[in-house]
């Protein structure tokens, strides 16, 4: 019986070692993803994203052999940072948010990784506001506020859905700042047209 049970958590030892590295992957490479998207480098941004996907894919095999893997902290925060990086360029490129179908990733991690993409649509809005690229910073805008929105519907405890109501006041500070933000600029546009109109 010992040298069963022994056998039994060696492999789980070893399997959790590999699923770390497989994470860690991931996880860098969905950073670089949100990186290059934001640099405007697409080419480098799919290619990370791609990446990424092998390691999650490298998770899915692990925890098939080990399934007490699969709800783990190791395995979530892989599969949030990869739904994050997906949600973001969908976002910023083609101006639409993923469904949790279209990523591939539980319910869980898809909720978290909506909530961290508005952090980095707010930083998206912030440069497009500085670009001078209002109607962009405000189409952005529209789908940070269907992720609150969508958030928002989420009322549950801890036990079932954790860290959600912390996460939805994040969504909240983050849009009412970046809603701030943008009415300035267009305060600061209109002022502009105006006394172009009136140099005219």
């Amino acid at each position: 019986m010992l040298e069963r049970m022994r056998a039994y958590f060696d492999l789980q030892a070893k399997l959790r070692e590999q699923a770390l590295e497989s994470s860690r992957l991931t996880i860098r490479a969905s950073a670089k993803a949100i990186a290059a998207i934001h640099r405007g480098d697409v080419k480098a941004a799919e290619a990370f994203i791609a990446e990424a996907k092998e390691g999650l894919n490298s998770l899915a095999k692990l925890t098939a052999d080990a399934p007490e893997l699969a709800e783990s902290g190791i395995v979530l925060s892989a599969q949030q940072e990869y739904g994050e990086a997906e949600i973001v360029k969908a976002a910023i490129l083609e101006g639409k948010l993923l469904e949790v179908d279209e990523i591939g990733i539980p319910f869980k991690p898809y909720l978290a990784a909506l909530a961290d993409a508005a952090g980095e649509l707010r930083r998206h809005i912030l440069d497009s506001i500085r670009a001078n690229e209002i109607e962009r910073a405000e189409a952005t805008l529209k789908l940070m506020e269907k992720i609150f929105e969508f958030l928002m519907e989420f009322d549950y405890a801890d036990a079932v859905l954790p860290g959600m109501k912390r996460r939805q006041d994040m969504v909240r500070q983050v849009l009412e700042r970046t809603r701030g933000d943008l009415t300035l600029a267009l305060r600061q546009q209109r002022l502009e047209r105006a006394l172009e109109k009136r140099g005219g």
